[in-house]
């Protein structure tokens, strides 16, 4: 036991990726990415949620929850998730709420500072939490299948996971017989508008569905949106990721970048090709709509269609 543990620590300090390092019949021990590692019972009966794209993925797995975060777009929660007690924002869970559900675990975000302190004051108080990361499509399998071991593994989650995987690598064949035209994600929200890059969720479906990414070789998920920046870009594809008042936020974009005059010298202005994206798919990491979400981006990345104007 002692050399596992010293192999636990060597990997966390050589900064390898979070996942399971050990497992047996009744706990699950899983190094975050801040390099701790936390033992956690599995079948855990009362579990709350604090960052709403981990629901979908937790009861398809076969879990289910007391609590969530509180959701603009109620289509991006299971349905038996809907009318559960709401423990906060997504940001900015309430540990006092959250102790009044009486769980024994919480699965809360690892990239949220607010996360982390909650995490301690709920693991003071007796209860389980983990920190995941979860920020496109490229963390999905493997969080999947640790919610699925988490859960004891039901077989049909097991069948889930292999058809999304399925569904989702036959669009990209498909995809992948096309050229992949240029593209913009420009992310809106009510204090301004930014870039998504690959690393986005938006941004890594675009890229493995061959679209070029004018926001490409950078490390964050989103950077400052620059119209200059944009028209020498040039892109085919413009696509529009909204977070809060869908309407409010495309109403904004129309008037503050659409109203531009040389808004209508864009190609993508030009052939009709500019698109507001459904949150539930592209704001939320879609879980188990992985395959709808494909799907859908890549119908308007190969298909010419009338966008939105």
């Amino acid at each position: 036991m002692r050399v596992l543990w010293i192999l636990i620590l060597f990997a966390a300090g050589c900064g390898l990726a979070a996942g399971v390092v050990k497992e047996d019949a009744a706990t699950i021990g899983f190094r975050q990415s801040d390099g701790n590692v936390v033992t956690l019972h599995k079948r855990p009966k009362r579990v709350v949620i604090c960052y709403a794209s981990l629901v979908p993925v937790w009861y398809a797995a076969g879990g289910s929850a007391v609590g969530i975060p509180h959701v603009v777009s109620a289509d991006a929660m299971p349905e038996a998730a809907r009318g559960l007690p709401v423990i906060g924002t997504i940001s900015t869970p309430n540990p006092e709420k959250i102790l009044m559900l009486k769980p024994d675990l919480a699965l809360l975000l690892g990239r949220y500072e607010r996360h982390a302190s909650v995490a301690q004051m709920l693991n003071r108080a007796g209860v389980e939490t983990v920190l995941l990361d979860y920020v496109n499509y490229t963390d999905f399998a493997s969080l999947f299948d640790f919610f699925c071991r988490l859960n004891g593994t039901p077989p049909a989650a097991l069948a889930e996971k292999k058809r999304i995987a399925g569904e989702v690598d036959a669009v990209c064949r498909k995809a992948a017989e096309k050229p992949g035209p240029t593209a913009a994600i420009v992310f809106a929200a009510p204090v301004g508008f930014k870039l998504e890059s690959e690393h986005s969720n938006a941004g890594t479906i675009l890229k493995m569905l061959g679209g070029k990414n004018i926001a490409s070789g950078v490390d964050q998920p989103r950077v400052n949106f620059s119209f200059e920046q944009l028209f020498v870009d040039d892109p085919e594809v413009i696509f529009i990721v909204t977070m809060g008042d869908g309407e409010a936020l495309k109403e904004k974009f129309r008037r503050e970048i659409m109203s531009q005059g040389a808004w209508q010298v864009l190609r993508a202005a030009k052939s009709g090709r500019v698109h507001f994206l459904p949150p539930e798919l592209f704001l939320y990491q879609a879980g188990t709509r992985y395959p709808e979400a494909f799907q859908y981006l890549a119908k308007l990345l190969y298909v010419e269609t009338e966008g939105e104007k």
